[in-house]
């Protein structure tokens, strides 16, 4: 019995020892490799960058180019490309966003508390910019003005007109936009009045009267285009037909010098004067919500001078925004997780294309039907859209199907703005299978 005990108190001893070794084996073996990766990375046939231009020939010339990516300029290759493989073309370490953002982060910041210029939404910063050099400022692929004009083909027209903006004219757009992002609206560096007294103090005048003084807080872009226009101190490009004529006195009582300016008649009853009020498209105005207890409702959407749209509506994202700001981040999560949102309107916040409070008392204030609106743009897929319609009914809630039983503008899981993956997940909804 003592003889057994001592056998297996021997046997386990020879196995901790055992166990040990090969431990320890282990280690000099790992430790052996660490070496011998050193010792690889210390054998390189030679220094990054000259073991790249060895293969790259042609990138060596672009070092002589004007302006220069400072880490193409100081051979830092590995920073952005990863030497061996990579799921993105150009072996780069991450999508080329991602990578450049991780230095601008000003740009970042930017970008998650302003504006995005679409551009940046739908392409990447390679679309503008040439990541290791370029002839032109901000390493750019093209001029400026040219790179600008291919998108915003509708500001060529506007080169043609006798009145210009002096950096608009010479195309230097950066002087005051912010090709990236902004908390301004058209992308501005600042907001209108500060951006435009940079260059100028206000002008203003109203027939022989200097009313300069009265205006020189207010946002310059309420009167004038910050372009061109075919008038002297570029009123509008839209605007009322009497402002744009200067001719005030048609809703305001006679200015005069260092004296409040004043309107002919009070609130609403200034616009119904010339824009009747039993037209049908504002027999709501009394009832919405948006103005309740509102002295001009018609001023809460609209600029009474000029505007950059025909209809001198204001920008909507910041009248919609002072409400509804839940919706506003549903949108902006809903951009994040699927990056790429082709829904013009949902894209560039233009609410009124498909929003008219106060001229619509159908749900949400839309424009027009839901379908008949979403068809506007979506023609070809109307024509061949799962069925809807009054007698089409949604087993989830019994109403009749429509583009939003699917579709959702602000909150969308999916592609194509769907609430669910549309290859099972949707459709078993309403299909049991």
């Amino acid at each position: 019995m003592n003889r057994s005990r001592s056998q297996k108190s021997i046997k386990a001893i020879q196995n901790f020892y055992f166990a040990l070794l090969s431990i320890c084996l282990m280690l000099i073996w790992l430790s052996a490799v660490n070496v011998g990766e050193v010792d690889a990375e210390a054998k390189l046939k030679a220094n990054i960058p000259d073991l790249c231009y060895d293969c790259h020939k042609e990138l060596k010339k672009d070092l002589s180019a004007k302006y220069v990516h400072f880490l193409f300029k100081d051979g830092k290759c590995i920073t952005c490309h990863n030497s061996h493989v990579s799921t993105i073309k150009g072996l780069m370490n991450d999508d080329i966003n991602s990578i450049c953002l991780s230095c601008h982060e000003n740009l970042r910041d930017l970008i998650r508390k302003g504006i995005v210029h679409p551009a940046l939404k739908e392409s990447s910063c390679t679309g503008c910019h040439n990541a290791h050099s370029s002839e032109y400022n901000y390493i750019l692929i093209g001029e400026e003005k040219t790179l600008c004009r291919n998108c915003h083909e509708k500001l060529k027209e506007q080169f043609e007109k006798p009145h210009a903006c002096v950096p608009f004219k010479e195309g230097k757009c950066s002087e005051c936009h912010n090709s990236h992002a902004s908390t301004e609206e058209g992308l501005l560096l600042s907001s209108s009045n500060k951006l435009c007294q940079k260059c100028h103090p206000p002008r203003c005048r109203a027939g022989e009267v200097s009313i300069s003084t009265m205006v020189k807080d207010s946002d310059c872009t309420s009167c004038h285009t910050g372009h061109s226009s075919r008038t002297k101190g570029l009123p509008g490009p839209y605007g009322h037909t009497d402002f744009l004529i200067r001719n005030c006195e048609k809703c305001h009582n006679p200015i005069t010098a260092n004296a409040k300016i004043t309107t002919r008649l009070e609130g609403q009853a200034l616009c119904f004067s010339c824009h009747k009020k039993e037209d049908s498209k504002y027999k709501y105005i009394d009832n919405d919500v948006h103005v309740k207890n509102v002295k001009n409702p018609c001023n809460i959407c609209h600029d009474y001078h000029g505007s950059r749209k025909k209809n001198l509506t204001k920008n909507e994202k910041k009248i919609c925004n002072g409400c509804h700001e839940s919706t506003e981040k549903r949108t902006a999560s809903m951009e994040k997780a699927l990056k790429t949102v082709r829904c013009a309107p949902v894209r560039d916040r233009k609410c009124f294309e498909c929003h008219i409070p106060m001229h619509s008392d159908r749900p949400f204030n839309y424009r027009d039907a839901e379908d008949l609106m979403c068809a506007r743009c979506h023609e070809s897929q109307h024509k061949i859209t799962h069925p809807i319609g009054a007698t089409v009914i949604d087993p989830r809630n019994g109403k009749p199907v429509t583009c939003t039983s699917c579709h959702s503008m602000h909150s969308a899981m999916a592609e194509f703005l769907l609430t669910a993956d549309r290859n099972r997940a949707l459709c078993v909804q309403c299909h049991k299978m």
